[in-house]
């Protein structure tokens, strides 16, 4: 529990600040109550995803691992889709938190047949929980979408 509040939490720090061409990223050092220290990691930047999966085609779509947590299998991620820009149809392992920074579009939330399932319209602000496997895709508004993503790993029940 402690890690997925952590989790939404670095989302929320990190939106406030976070810009399309992405950027640093300092872990701050506070081992056994000595001094805080922090320590600045590789930089990292947006990079272009052409395709999804299977070869599904994306539009104006680019992604970033930022920060993985060691031993933990979380990741913090961020994303950018230019205007006008689409996300294939594609699924994820883990857990993810998606965090809207600025834009508008749809979700579609695709059934095991194929079929759309759901559509859900986001904004800025919205916070999107998908379960492990979930089918989707994404068709953006008239302005950038920008977000923050965390991977988890699956919870044992």
């Amino acid at each position: 529990m402690k890690t997925r509040v952590w989790a939404v939490a670095a989302i929320m720090v990190l939106a406030s600040a976070a810009s399309a061409a992405a950027g640093d990223v300092y872990v701050i050092e506070n081992s056994q109550g000595k001094t805080p220290m922090a320590v600045k990691n590789d930089s990292f930047s947006l990079a272009a995803v052409p395709a999804m999966g299977e070869g599904k085609p994306n539009q104006g779509f680019s992604y970033a691992t930022a920060f993985e947590m060691p031993g933990s299998a979380i990741q913090l991620a961020r994303g950018h889709v230019d205007a006008g820009g689409k996300v294939a149809v594609h699924e994820g392992a883990q857990q993810y938190i998606l965090y809207v920074i600025r834009g508008a579009g749809e979700l579609t939330l695709i059934g095991k047949g194929g079929e759309v399932v759901a559509q859900v319209a986001y904004k800025p602000d919205d916070v999107i929980v998908f379960q492990p496997h979930t089918l989707h895709g994404w068709v953006n508004g008239s302005e950038p979408f920008d977000f923050l993503g965390v991977d988890l790993p699956v919870l044992r029940k």
